[in-house]
């Protein structure tokens, strides 16, 4: 199949998992995880009307963006999201490629990127990386503190935060995603009825990949990431 077939079906299966849900399939916004796929694929899933892109590791980003020109010269349209880990000595390399960073994971980095930003004069959305899955190996703020650190996150005038962010487990098979899904779109509901005043965008659940996107829509994610359901097998 081309790229545009995969697109569409995948759009088609979003859309059928929103009608499951009843919500409006135009809350849902797909990112092509395009990590390890050459540029000259990355700029034919825009050309074929893809808006978002992901990117996993801040050095193959650098690599490949921005994307060249159109033919005519023209820019590509096209917002480069950041959806791996950042460590802070890479912040000030990738702010100024990037419109979101999907996985803030420490008070810290946080900090950080809202200091280096402040010092490029740029403004960047952020979503908190959320381990739901409460997998030792994951980055990610436990759940059970994380009204804490909301409470406790410093003024940030360079960053939006807009949402959070999690991954299934890595075992179990799509369904054992659903309760990670769950408790995420539980967090984000409490976190808006505490602290929507403090934080007005906080808004938006980035959830869901290849194996698990549509139970992802079914329990409320705005942003799937979809890598090789998109582009093939790496």
């Amino acid at each position: 199949m081309s790229f545009s077939a995969n697109k569409d079906a995948i759009l088609s299966r979003i859309a059928a998992a929103a009608a499951r849900a009843h919500r409006d399939p135009h809350e849902i916004e797909l990112i092509a995880v395009s990590k390890t796929h050459p540029v000259e694929l990355i700029v034919e899933a825009v050309d074929a009307g893809v808006r978002l892109l992901g990117e996993n590791r801040v050095q193959e980003a650098l690599d490949k963006f921005p994307l060249p020109p159109r033919p005519d010269g023209t820019p590509r349209d096209y917002a480069l999201h950041l959806i791996g880990s950042l460590q802070r000595n890479k912040i000030r390399k990738i702010l100024p490629l990037c419109a979101t960073l999907h996985a803030i994971d420490s008070v810290e980095l946080y900090e950080a990127i809202n200091r280096i930003a402040g010092e490029l004069g740029v403004r960047r959305s952020v979503l908190l990386q959320v381990n739901t899955s409460r997998e030792p190996n994951k980055s990610g703020f436990a759940p059970e503190p994380l009204m804490e650190v909301l409470e406790s996150l410093p003024p940030a005038p360079h960053l939006d935060l807009i949402g959070f962010m999690t991954m299934g487990p890595v075992e179990g098979g799509p369904e054992a995603a659903r309760p990670c899904f769950q408790e995420l779109a539980a967090l984000l509901k409490t976190a808006r009825e505490k602290f929507g005043d403090r934080y007005p965008l906080l808004a938006k659940l980035s959830m869901g990949m290849s194996g698990d996107f549509e139970i992802a829509v079914e329990e409320g994610a705005h942003y799937v990431r979809v890598g090789t359901a998109l582009f093939g097998e790496r």
